[in-house]
């Protein structure tokens, strides 16, 4: 995602909420998805990453019965 995308994005999102990037411990991916969590915070993400919490989830995402974590969308899925 280009800075251009990601200010588009970010301007439909809340002005005042926080930013973060979805990842395990560091900053290692590129951000193409970004997204308003069910906790108000903004969030970042590259393709194909596991949410493990409800919260930081997209206020619309849901997860089929036995699922145990939501992915976000890889590339060239819809998003």
């Amino acid at each position: 995602m280009k800075v251009s995308e990601l200010i588009e994005a970010l301007k439909i999102m809340p002005q005042d909420a926080e930013v973060r990037h979805l990842w395990d411990g560091e900053a290692r991916t590129a951000i193409e998805l970004v997204w308003l969590a069910r906790d108000g915070n903004v969030i970042t993400a590259d393709h194909g990453m596991g949410c493990y919490s409800a919260n930081t989830m997209p206020v619309d995402a849901t997860l089929q019965p036995g699922e145990r974590y939501w992915e976000t969308p890889r590339a060239g899925e819809e998003e």
